[in-house]
């Protein structure tokens, strides 16, 4: 099957190991704009990207990272592919809508947004043609609100439109990934293609399992923010029950993590990171996670599925369970 990269097409079999959801950036583009290098400086993102994401592929045979910027989220196609030739990281840009009440959409038609959607798939992000290889939505801690029902909307049916597969942020505590995929299901798409992203968040396995006999992966990709969430061993502790109750076949292991992350720090403070020498990067699930799964007995061939076998079949839609 072929997936859009932002140096092009490739087949699903080239994937190999591949991180489901992280970032180049996350940096809101009119900040970029009005502030400029107070805020943000393409050279020096560029630069903590192609370090990141090197030493992800050089230290742990990290192929492939789908990146889960949207439109609204500081989207920045040319950066991502800037980082890609540089590190030799395949990157997967999306396409879609954040969850933000972006007033700038309350009134729009929805066919207009929708064409905006299906435009990106078809001919590329902008005047770049660089295509998306996925849909990015979201649902936070406010529910799904009358604006964000319609920004789900838009975003479920140009990725049924175009044939290519959702990750959807979403908060736990609501448990309401059910209605999530109601919703999806209304716009034509399979629960199969869609992705219920930070479900690491929560030690509710009966919500977790609720969710996946529904047909969806789960997206247990915050391993970036056990210091100030759910900490590393509860969650290691989830999936190695799910996995034991048969669902490793649809679980996706990744960090949620930004080279740059616009939204706090110092921009100053932060351009002076040593990229190669962090504790929290693209390389913290094989230097911590693994061990501890492998401590409860997972075996090479169950991590190798859950991070190779189990993306690709994500993409090809053809979970193993």
């Amino acid at each position: 099957m072929t997936i859009q990269t932002v140096l092009g097409p490739i087949d699903s079999s080239q994937l190999g190991a591949t991180l489901i959801h992280e970032h180049v950036t996350c940096a809101d583009w009119s900040l970029r704009m009005g502030l400029e290098s107070r805020y943000f400086e393409t050279d020096e993102v560029a630069r903590m990207g192609r370090e990141f994401f090197s030493r992800a592929k050089e230290e742990c045979g990290i192929a492939t990272v789908v990146d889960g910027t949207p439109i609204n989220l500081g989207r920045d196609p040319r950066l991502m592919q800037r980082v890609s030739r540089e590190s030799g990281v395949q990157i997967i840009a999306s396409s879609g809508f954040y969850y933000q009440q972006d007033p700038w959409m309350g009134d729009r038609p929805f066919p207009e947004v929708e064409e905006w959607l299906i435009r990106d798939c078809q001919e590329g992000m902008g005047d770049t043609g660089i295509r998306p290889g996925i849909m990015k939505a979201g649902v936070a801690m406010d529910g799904i609100t009358p604006n964000l029902e319609k920004v789900l909307t838009v975003n479920g049916r140009a990725a049924a439109a175009c044939g290519i597969p959702l990750f959807c942020h979403h908060a736990v505590r609501l448990k309401n990934g059910g209605q999530i995929l109601d919703l999806f299901e209304k716009c034509g798409l399979d629960p199969k293609r869609v992705i219920l992203g930070h479900s690491g968040d929560t030690e509710d396995l009966e919500y977790l399992e609720e969710m996946l006999r529904r047909g969806c992966w789960l997206g247990m990709d915050r391993f970036a923010f056990c210091d100030i969430m759910l900490g590393l061993e509860p969650r290691v502790k989830v999936i190695l029950e799910l996995c034991n109750r048969g669902w490793a076949g649809r679980l996706l292991l990744s960090h949620d993590f930004s080279a740059y992350l616009g939204f706090w720090g110092d921009w100053e403070e932060e351009k002076k990171r040593d990229c190669r020498h962090q504790e929290v990067d693209l390389t913290y699930i094989h230097r911590r996670v693994l061990p501890l799964l492998r401590a409860g007995g997972m075996t090479e061939e169950d991590l190798r599925g859950m991070l190779v076998d189990n993306p690709r079949r994500f993409f090809e839609g053809n979970p193993a369970c």
